[in-house]
């Protein structure tokens, strides 16, 4: 049996996780959050001492300020949560009898754009709050000493899945609508993970002794354009997919005039993610498609 903290698990990523491991057994989670999630036991603090009185195998760290577009938080609050959240969760893990600790960083703590697939030795610029302070926890997390403990810092791309309503969700709508797909002059290349796939790493880094410690970048095998992303989605909804080519300096232009510069960039930029030292490290492949995790996700924004 092994008992699992979440903290923030009552957000997107750890609601399904707890949906993954209602049926898988041996697998007791339990939870650190400022909201309730329906029976899941929580733990009043996560200090060394009540990790260790619970009987905590393992720690997996959600909990954190997301990136954010509409500019609510401000520096300060990005590295008080962040970065200082993490670093004072750290030393408590690391004074306990916790086994494994999973950092759930992002991708954003590297880059935002690459038009390569990029791996887990690609030179961190990170350009927002948000990414600097994934990062600098992330350092925190890599300059101290485990021993006999193992750690996982987590790098995923674009999430996806049932209940999140990020850029997908927005894709989506627009293409219910309808309307002409202005963005076929672009020709980018994006990497998505499904929440299921996210769901069956940490399956696999719960139950796996032989995978190392170290940073691990996570996506779905394969990479989108965003007009083939509408076009999925058209397809899925039975629509019939109009493209315009529009001139790419003209959409940017719209983008600018209507506060949509950075929804925009999010779109057309190449994000283009290597998953090959994680699916070298695991026992089986990935078990969703990128293209079916997409579906399930399209098809969970109309709930079937």
């Amino acid at each position: 049996m092994k008992n699992v903290l979440i903290t923030g698990i009552s957000g997107f990523v750890g609601i399904n996780l707890v949906r993954h491991f209602a049926n898988v057994p041996d697998i007791v989670l339990k939870g650190y959050s400022r909201s309730k999630v329906e029976g899941v036991e929580y733990l009043p603090n996560f200090s060394a001492m009540a990790l260790d009185e619970t009987k905590i195998d393992t720690v997996i760290h959600l909990a954190g300020i997301a990136h954010d577009l509409s500019g609510q938080f401000t520096t300060e609050d990005y590295y008080r949560v962040n970065t200082e959240g993490t670093k004072a969760l750290v030393e408590e893990v690391l004074k306990s009898n916790i086994e494994k600790f999973i950092y759930v960083s992002s991708i954003k703590a590297v880059c935002d754009t690459s038009s390569v697939p990029a791996n887990e030795s690609i030179q961190p610029h990170p350009s927002s709050d948000y990414g600097k302070s994934k990062l600098k926890a992330e350092e925190y997390i890599l300059s101290k000493q485990w021993s006999s403990k193992s750690f996982y810092i987590l790098r995923p791309g674009m999430m996806h899945g049932p209940g999140n309503k990020g850029n997908l969700n927005l894709l989506y709508q627009f293409v219910k609508t309808g309307m002409p797909f202005p963005l076929g002059a672009f020709h980018n290349q994006r990497s998505f993970l499904s929440i299921g796939n996210f769901c069956f790493v940490i399956e696999q880094l719960l139950s796996e002794n032989k995978i190392e410690s170290g940073i691990y970048h996570l996506a779905d095998d394969g990479f989108l354009s965003t007009k083939e992303l509408y076009q999925l989605i058209a397809h899925t909804l039975n629509k019939k997919p109009v493209v315009w080519n529009l001139p790419t300096s003209v959409i940017e232009w719209c983008a600018k005039l209507v506060g949509r510069r950075a929804m925009i960039s999010k779109l057309t930029e190449n994000m283009m993610i290597s998953n090959q030292k994680i699916t070298s490290a695991m026992a089986a492949p990935f078990p969703i498609t990128m293209r079916d995790g997409l579906i399930q996700t399209i098809h969970s924004f109309d709930g079937k």
